[in-house]
């Protein structure tokens, strides 16, 4: 477990946190969940990690990340990017859940050198997410409460996960900076990057779970799929939001096939 500045030339550059296991080519880079941690990724980097390279970020504002000073998805967006090339990873796979799935599409809408590839897992989509008001009034009411944070746990689950998860899920919570969850609740998920996403042109996988209550598959169908030039889908049956999760093996076994098939492929043809 290490620390590294977001960019290697500016040692006063916000520093990320970070956690590095595993070797193999292409590395995979996880990006989280909003309201979570690298560490909602334990069970999926651990099962990958024993053919590839993982590398699981904390993002700025979450885990032991320090805020921003001015956040923006384009921001963040840079600030991953440098953070990645900061860590010389070669080729890599960009795989981002929820929040961490419109910061991946801004990441590499200006293709960083080495990205072979996207996952994105119950993404938010480039568009505004389509988040009930009712609900984003009552979560920016209630940052750093227990009792919310089980609630929303309880609401975007649909598969039972171990008294552990729920452990990590609920600490994660009450770990969130006040800048992040604001910024994330009143603008980041409201912000609208479709122009950049267009600009993807790597292999794209989109996975979502059908019970999913946040990210719905009529979103992903609507407004995720059709700013995608590249991009293959999947379904989880059963499962809700939080996929790391709830359906971590099919997760890693739709990673581990999308690398095989598509990335390796994409590997090849760069000159």
């Amino acid at each position: 477990m290490r620390e590294y500045p977001a960019d290697g030339e500016n040692m006063n550059a916000l520093i990320l946190h970070d956690e590095d296991q595993g070797v193999g080519s292409p590395a995979l880079v996880f990006l989280h969940y909003f309201a979570g941690s690298l560490r909602s990724w334990v069970h999926v980097a651990g099962n990958l990690s024993r053919a590839y390279r993982c590398l699981c970020v904390d993002l700025p504002g979450f885990g032991r990340s320090p805020p921003m000073s001015a956040f923006s998805v384009d921001a963040v967006g840079r600030t991953i990017a440098q953070h990645i090339a900061s860590r010389r990873l070669g080729t890599y796979v960009l795989v981002g859940h929820s929040m961490g799935g419109k910061l991946a599409l801004a990441c590499a809408a200006d293709p960083p050198p080495g990205l072979v590839g996207v996952v994105l897992v119950a993404p938010s989509p480039p568009s505004p997410e389509p988040m009930d008001e009712t609900e984003r009034a009552r979560l920016l009411a209630n940052h750093g409460t227990r009792a919310s944070a089980e609630q929303t746990l309880r609401m975007i689950t649909r598969r039972l996960i171990p008294a552990e998860d729920t452990d990590i899920c609920i600490a994660d919570n009450l770990m969130t900076s006040a800048e992040a969850w604001h910024w994330w609740l009143a603008e980041g998920s409201r912000e609208t990057i479709t122009a950049q996403t267009e600009r993807v042109a790597c292999p794209v996988l989109v996975m979502g779970g059908s019970e999913d209550p946040v990210i719905a598959p009529a979103v992903i169908a609507t407004e995720v799929m059709p700013r995608l030039a590249n991009a293959s889908r999947t379904e989880i049956a059963g499962a809700g939001h939080l996929l790391p999760f709830e359906a971590a093996k099919e997760v890693s076994d739709n990673i581990r096939t999308f690398v095989t098939e598509q990335c390796r492929g994409a590997m090849r043809a760069t000159p």
